[in-house]
């Protein structure tokens, strides 16, 4: 009878377990709908999940933002969560709903929870109740929170590509410091001008440059750089084949080929070429970068004695800056949404910025107004040249490719971006023949996808 009784009260314990684990699943979803005219009322408790590997600085980032946003609201509490590891646990964790109102996610995710999970809120309609401006946002980085037009994720920052050059190999060469504005020919001129062949066995003893063009934020700048129009988002098409990306590509590989920038995905007995500099901190005298890697690569420098410095990229005849930043939504299942959609849209305004930029280890701030200011500017010498972190953000492109169009397209390109450059290089096939098997293939998959 005893264990009996024991079997029964075993069944009633799961029962409940499992009943309180659905209802915390059946949290109604929240379309973010706010009438016209509605005050949004912003109090009460919401919880943020940021992400664990970004250390104490990270922390203190994440715990600075909290604060200055129960300041500007009083009456919200923000429970902070620093447990996301990576974008495997994120998944796992919005399916079973065990994630914070608001979350942290990589860019490349958000058409994945948007859509396919079905598990972000709208944060459009929070715009003008908010007052967020979005007029002093870099679009460039706003752009990758949208899918459909709409905003679903909030970068933390702002990030696009520059360079970082040893300043000493320019002295050298007898060239000055890159002039702002310069243009994809005017770094030709420097590379050329900065390479050195040694005469005695035909290796590189010094590159104008390494870049790794496979790189989205490097790559796609390039396919619309001369005027490409190499993805139409509304007709659900590819078009890699069109003269104007054929020319990107081809001068890309054409300053590769003529030997003044390692060439992306060389092998065999071109790399050889190149064993002496390939990597090499100051053989190498432009490196692509961005403002997280300044510090590091900065030291590396100085630790060589080097002088360096930071420049814009280049401006192609239709300039484009890849840009990228990860950031936060909101959980569409959230029992807080007007708060919740407040907190994660913070990151849009001077304090938001202030707060978690203004910390070690802080980044670019989103928001223009902001561009001058010097709580940001650390992490390299007095003379830095940070202006080219902030350069041209009219200019700024969205740089992943799975914030143009859904992942299973997404990843055909991606997978397939560095066979452009390794095929060439080893003979295996021109460039325009693996565009082409790329494009073909992108566009046979999202045909399948819409029903043929």
């Amino acid at each position: 009878m005893k264990k009996i009784k024991k079997i029964v009260l075993l069944v009633i314990v799961i029962i409940i377990t499992v009943t309180c684990f659905s209802c915390k699943q059946q949290r109604p979803i929240q379309y973010g709908i706010v009438e016209e005219g509605a005050e949004v009322q912003v109090k009460g408790t919401v919880t943020i999940s940021a992400y664990n590997s970004a250390g104490e600085e990270g922390k203190t980032s994440i715990r600075a933002l909290a604060q200055a946003f129960e300041n500007k609201y009083p009456g919200t509490k923000v429970k902070v969560d620093i447990s996301i590891t990576d974008q495997n646990s994120t998944a796992t964790r919005i399916s079973s709903g065990d994630i914070g109102d608001v979350f942290f996610f990589w860019e490349e995710d958000t058409y994945k929870y948007a859509v396919t999970h079905n598990a972000l809120m709208n944060l459009t309609q929070y715009l003008a109740p908010l007052n967020i401006d979005i007029g002093n946002v870099y679009s460039g980085t706003m752009d990758l929170g949208r899918v459909n037009g709409y905003i679903y994720m909030v970068a933390r920052d702002h990030t696009h590509i520059a360079l970082i050059y040893n300043r000493d190999a320019l002295r050298e060469a007898g060239l000055s410091d890159p002039p702002k504005g310069w243009t994809w020919d005017d770094f030709k001129k420097y590379c050329e001008k900065l390479t050195i062949i040694n005469q005695e066995d035909g290796k590189y003893d010094q590159v104008g440059a390494q870049i790794d063009f496979s790189y989205a934020p490097t790559l796609i700048p390039v396919l619309q750089g001369w005027g490409g129009k190499w993805v139409d988002t509304r007709n659900k098409h590819i078009d890699l084949t069109s003269q104007e990306v054929v020319q990107g590509i081809e001068e890309i590989i054409g300053l590769m080929d003529q030997g003044y920038m390692i060439p992306t995905g060389a092998s065999g007995e071109i790399a050889a070429r190149y064993s002496r500099v390939s990597g090499n901190t100051t053989r190498v005298v432009f490196h692509d970068m961005v403002f997280p890697e300044l510090a590091t690569r900065g030291k590396a420098y100085d630790d060589l004695g080097v002088d360096w410095d930071v420049c814009d990229w280049f401006a192609y005849p239709v300039h484009a800056v890849g840009a990228g930043a990860t950031g936060f939504g909101v959980y569409n299942r959230t029992a807080n949404p007007n708060t919740a959609a407040a907190l994660a849209l913070f990151f849009y305004t001077e304090e938001g910025q202030r707060a978690y930029n203004g910390q070690i280890g802080g980044s670019v701030p989103n928001v223009r107004s902001l561009a001058e200011d010097e709580f940001w500017r650390v992490g390299g010498h007095e003379d830095t040249n940070y202006d080219a972190f902030v350069s041209y953000p009219d200019n700024d492109v969205v740089g992943k490719f799975e914030c143009l169009m859904p992942p299973e397209i997404a990843s055909i390109l991606k997978n397939n971006a560095a066979s452009i450059f390794s095929n060439y290089f080893s003979g295996r096939a021109d460039f325009r023949d693996t565009l082409a098997k790329i494009e073909a293939q992108a566009n046979e998959k999202w045909s399948q996808m819409l029903g043929g």
